[in-house]
């Protein structure tokens, strides 16, 4: 009996701490880091503010396990999706459709990105380059598959590598400056209610007056071709 009571607490615990991290993603993707207050997030849970600090230590700490989270998130992804398929040409096109399709599904976690990065350099170096090695080692080891099979012509498999991840990373870049980067969010007022909270429609999910609204998925095909075309022996 105290075991399954005991199993209940931490599952409770563990509950009530993804619902924070959900809610502190809506709100520091709306508002950004600096203007983001922590009785926002409380707001949104419909929580004292102290329960919030009874799982993470100071607001930096939250957005920080927003980010981790995340990250996690998309490793876990690439793994199911991408890993256990064998012919290399095929795992460079699961790699490129996972990789659009998981960040076209939580815009928030762009928003979240670009501001670790710009806020927080050091932790997001921390975090994005414990992933970052571990699924260049991947994009390698599938590389010098397809070289044996005589699928891929001889590369520099470690340059290459990098290039592959450099066009990944560098249309994400280019999307968010077109979808996000041109309008910064501020608070209205410092005491949002959390009604008010939950009628806020994110740039990203209104899109722009009279303007189609862009998808990152739409860069699954060309970006695909494009790999492809550099990769496959002639």
């Amino acid at each position: 009996m105290n075991s399954d009571n005991e199993d209940k607490k931490v599952q409770l615990i563990e509950q009530r701490r993804e619902q924070i991290l959900a809610a502190a993603k809506r709100v520091f993707a709306k508002y950004g880091f600096r203007c983001t207050k922590v009785d926002q997030i409380a707001d949104a849970l419909q929580v004292g503010k102290g329960t919030i600090y009874r799982y993470f230590q100071d607001k930096k700490s939250l957005f920080l396990a927003v980010f981790e989270q995340g990250i996690d998130r998309l490793r876990q992804t690439i793994r199911a999706n991408v890993e256990p398929i064998i012919e290399p040409q095929r795992k460079v096109a699961a790699a490129v459709k996972t990789f659009f399709e998981f960040f076209e599904s939580d815009r928030e976690l762009i928003e979240i990105m670009m501001q670790v990065r710009s806020e927080f350099k050091d932790d997001y170096r921390r975090v994005f380059l414990a992933a970052y090695s571990d699924y260049i080692v991947k994009i390698q080891e599938n590389l010098r598959t397809g070289m044996r099979m005589g699928i891929f012509r001889a590369l520099d498999v470690e340059k290459t590598a990098e290039a592959i991840s450099a066009v990944l990373q560098g249309v994400l870049q280019s999307f968010y400056v077109r979808e996000f980067g041109s309008e910064t969010a501020m608070p209205k007022t410092d005491k949002e209610s959390s009604a008010d909270y939950n009628s806020i429609k994110t740039k990203n999910e209104i899109g722009r007056p009279g303007q189609k609204r862009e998808l990152l998925t739409d860069n699954i095909e060309p970006v695909t071709a494009l790999l492809l075309e550099g990769l496959l022996k002639r």
